[in-house]
């Protein structure tokens, strides 16, 4: 919804709820943030279009990602493609393009900062962007080794290699051999990759 929208229908809401209209203008008794909190926090349970807005849309970046035979889906990974990984559709590149899919696809890129991954073949989850190790993504986790990665956008099936049944190791790739002071980092990463496994 934008922005001018939701401003315009939130004004709606607070005059009826106060009682005024077009003509009158009568004071508003509390802030409207605490109208819009839930009824056990104080507030009346009113619904803040705002967040009410973002939750829907995440929903569509929820549903893009697992309704893979759905023709809507088709549709659009036919006309943007898709992100390797199958969780997003790539951007438009046009400037004039756009529309709902591009609101849905502007929250994407604020969604995935909240969401988690579980590793089963290592396909759609990156080694160092997404959060699957830690309650952080690797890259932030451990920044200075990412500097020093030779594929900072390995999706995390490139760096374990398998071994016999069920085993394997990680074997992250860096540019160079690392100095004295950066092996005290290399091995809280391995300790963090310890008992993770790709299936």
């Amino acid at each position: 919804m934008p922005r001018v929208v939701r401003i315009r229908l939130e004004k709606i809401q607070r005059d009826f709820l106060w009682g005024g209209g077009a003509l009158e203008q009568k004071p508003h008794l509390v802030r409207w943030s605490i109208v819009c909190l839930d009824k056990r926090s104080g507030g009346l349970g009113v619904k803040s279009l705002g967040a009410f807005n973002r939750a829907l849309l995440g929903k569509w970046i929820w549903r893009f990602a697992n309704e893979r035979k759905a023709l809507w889906n088709q549709v659009i990974r036919g006309k943007y493609g898709e992100e390797r990984g199958g969780w997003r559709s790539c951007e438009s590149r046009e400037a004039y393009e756009f529309g709902l899919w591009k609101a849905i696809s502007k929250m994407g890129h604020q969604v995935t900062h909240f969401v988690g991954f579980v590793v089963g073949d290592g396909e759609k989850v990156k080694f160092w962007k997404d959060k699957w190790c830690e309650t952080i993504p690797l890259s932030e986790a451990f920044s200075s080794l990412l500097a020093l990665a030779s594929n900072k956008e390995a999706w995390v099936n490139e760096v374990w290699t398998a071994e016999g049944e069920g085993g394997g190791s990680w074997n992250p790739c860096f540019n160079r051999p690392f100095n004295d002071w950066e092996l005290e980092e290399v091995e809280r990463l391995f300790c963090c990759l310890e008992g993770k496994k790709v299936r």
